[in-house]
């Protein structure tokens, strides 16, 4: 009887052992997926209403974006498709690497919550701030 409860208690604690070894998923694993802004900042003026993007980061490290712009001079309304590739470190920063240009955006995360993604990156000399939604709830 005691053999039999000693092997039970054996198998229970090493099928916990496996539960409790779940592995976390990285920060670039969390972020993977597609997300859609919904909040632009230029230099801490609301510019939702001239800037939208949306931004596939896929987990093939290639990311997909639309990108819709209103011209202020003209009041066009502008789209583009920019790809290329993308990382993340923990937490931290996420880097964008153009296809057609080569050139490294470097985003400053500022808050991450799962479904709720806010990030800075300086242009030129303007701080650009977006705030992202998951998009696919």
């Amino acid at each position: 009887m005691k053999k039999s409860f000693f092997n039970l208690s054996v198998l229970f604690i090493t099928a916990l052992s496996f539960v409790a070894c779940k592995k976390e998923k990285s920060f670039e694993e969390k972020v993977t997926g597609e997300w859609t802004s919904m909040s632009v900042k230029l230099n801490g003026n609301d510019v939702t209403n001239y800037f939208s993007l949306d931004l596939n980061l896929r987990s093939d490290k290639d990311f997909r974006a639309t990108l819709k712009t209103v011209n202020i001079v003209t009041g066009k309304n502008e789209t583009s498709y920019p790809r290329g590739a993308w990382s993340a470190d923990d937490g931290k920063e996420i880097e964008l690497t153009y296809n057609d240009t080569g050139k490294t955006e470097f985003y400053e995360v500022l808050e991450f919550t799962g479904n709720k993604l806010t990030v800075e990156t300086i242009q030129n000399t303007d701080k650009v701030e977006i705030t992202f939604e998951r998009a696919n709830q």
